[in-house]
């Protein structure tokens, strides 16, 4: 799915855009920090049981420390992984977003593990910070280290801003 990640933005190469992508299971917040990034994003949520899921993907368009955020939120369950790889392609860094109150899923440790393997820079977003049962010790022994782990929460706006901070740090270097 990886196989075609974009080279690092920098401010000097005059291509100020970085294209993020959000990943995670579902219901774990992708939408969420969506929103929190672009109050007016694009969606493709249609209704679903317990309320909406994306089906596509969401985009959040931001202007950040100079450079312009292309951040696209992935469907959560496994059965859209043609439009998760459609979305990644030309990705410069990717963020898996965990529900902190249940700790990782395999889902999200497999992602994760690929942007690794492809050398893509990735932070973990250990979501959902401000409810209870919330554990970021958890999301961090799941992650097994392998990534940086911050601790967010989509719903307040909480430690948002700290992850793009770093994404674009991650790509810009």
């Amino acid at each position: 799915m990886f196989e075609n990640p974009a080279h690092r933005a920098g401010p000097c190469d005059g291509d100020h855009r970085i294209k993020v992508v959000a990943f995670g299971s579902y219901h774990s917040g992708k939408t969420s920090l969506i929103r929190c990034i672009d109050p007016d994003p694009i969606t493709t949520e249609v209704k679903s049981g317990n309320g909406t899921t994306t089906v596509a993907f969401d985009l959040a368009i931001k202007e950040h420390r100079g450079f312009r955020l292309y951040v696209y939120g992935t469907p959560g369950q496994e059965r859209f992984d043609v439009a998760r790889e459609v979305v990644s392609f030309g990705l410069h860094a990717g963020v898996v977003v965990v529900d902190s109150t249940r700790g990782m899923t395999n889902f999200e440790k497999l992602i994760l593990s690929e942007l690794r393997k492809h050398g893509i820079p990735c932070v973990v977003a250990a979501n959902k910070q401000d409810l209870p049962g919330a554990s970021l010790d958890k999301v961090r022994a799941d992650a097994g280290g392998f990534c940086e782990v911050y601790p967010v929460s989509a719903r307040t706006g909480e430690g948002v801003g700290t992850v793009l901070d770093r994404l674009v740090d991650l790509v810009a270097r």
